[in-house]
C-alpha cells in the first residue's frame, strides 16, 4: 500500500459476496502512538470511528442529510479487541465487516477489523450505534440507507 494517500477508501454493494461492506486505509501517525512507541489504545477507536463516518457518508448520510433530518448518530458501546501490535508509520485496513442484530429494531452492531499491511489482523472494534432525533432527544429508527445493510433477521424486534 502507498503512503502517498493518508486515508483512501472503497465502499461495497450490500448485495457482493464479500462481508466487508466498507473499508480505508489509514497511515498510522506520530500523535496515534504512546510511551511504549506503539499505536495508543484511543487511536483504534478514533480509526474505527473515522472508518464508521466514511461508510456513513457514502451511503448518503452527509452531515447535510443529518442536519436536514435534525438526527445524530449516537454510539451506545464499544470495545475494541487486540490481536497484535501497531507501530508509527504502519498502513492500517479499517474494514467496516458487517451489522449483527442487538435485539433492539432502533440499533445495529457494527463489527470492524483492522488490519496491518501485510494482513495481519491487529485488531477487532465492535459498537452499537443508533440514531437520534435532535429536536426531542429520543432515539428513532435506523435510517433505510443503513437497513439496506442488515440481515433480515436484524430487523426483527426481539421480544
Amino acid at each position: 500500500m502507498s503512503k502517498q494517500s493518508l486515508a483512501s477508501q472503497s465502499v461495497r454493494n450490500p448485495s457482493e459476496t464479500s462481508e466487508v461492506l466498507y473499508e480505508k486505509t489509514i497511515e498510522v501517525r506520530w500523535a496515534d502512538c504512546d510511551a511504549n512507541r506503539h499505536m495508543r489504545h484511543t487511536a483504534y477507536s478514533d480509526m474505527a470511528a473515522h472508518t464508521r463516518v466514511g461508510f456513513l457518508t457514502d451511503m448518503g448520510l452527509t452531515s447535510e442529510w443529518f442536519q436536514e433530518h435534525s438526527i445524530g448518530p449516537v454510539l451506545f458501546k464499544e470495545e475494541t479487541e487486540y490481536k497484535s501490535e501497531v507501530h508509527m508509520d504502519e498502513m492500517l485496513r479499517i474494514c467496516v465487516d458487517r451489522c449483527e442484530p442487538t435485539g433492539y429494531t432502533k440499533s445495529v452492531q457494527l463489527v470492524q477489523s483492522i488490519y496491518k499491511s501485510n494482513g495481519e489482523l491487529a485488531a477487532v472494534h465492535r459498537c452499537v450505534i443508533g440514531m437520534m432525533d435532535l429536536n426531542v432527544r429520543k432515539i428513532v429508527d435506523l435510517p433505510a440507507q443503513i437497513k439496506q445493510y442488515m440481515p433480515v433477521s436484524v430487523l426483527e424486534e426481539v421480544n
